[in-house]
């Protein structure tokens, strides 16, 4: 039975990868190309922004795939900022619009199907999971 749960357990965390992984991969291809193409514009904060959010994911990727108990820690604490500036940008940017083009968590997310609001929530009840905090050694 042990053997089961590490499984659907390192099933579950694949899954999450592979969509952090998509999210990265396009995250960090919005802000080449902002970085590439935007360049009569003012402000580069918009593809900064992009940037550290790929960052930000890959990280969230590495510490899906590390089974230790600080790995559980970092990853937590990188889902829960994942989670704030999801929800600080997007209601910000539906607010006041202070981006002249938009970041990947400008309006939660809404050009991302809104994974990157959904995204920490899920990621976060998967590592408070009892079984995967077991699977952690925490």
């Amino acid at each position: 039975m042990a053997a089961t749960t590490s499984k659907s357990a390192r099933g579950a965390s694949d899954v999450l990868g592979f969509f952090y992984g998509l999210w990265a991969f396009s995250a960090l291809g919005r802000s080449s190309w902002e970085y590439l193409f935007k360049q009569n514009v003012k402000t580069y904060v918009p593809a900064h922004l992009s940037t550290f959010v790929g960052v930000l994911y890959i990280f969230i990727i590495v510490g899906l795939r590390q089974r230790t108990p600080r790995w559980w820690w970092i990853t937590l604490a990188l889902l829960s900022v994942e989670l704030l500036g999801v929800l600080v940008v997007g209601t910000v940017d539906v607010i006041w619009r202070p981006f002249p083009y938009a970041t990947v968590w400008s309006n939660y997310g809404v050009g991302y199907f809104f994974m990157p609001l959904l995204l920490p929530f899920v990621g976060l009840w998967w590592m408070l999971r009892k079984s995967t905090r077991a699977a952690y050694g925490v």
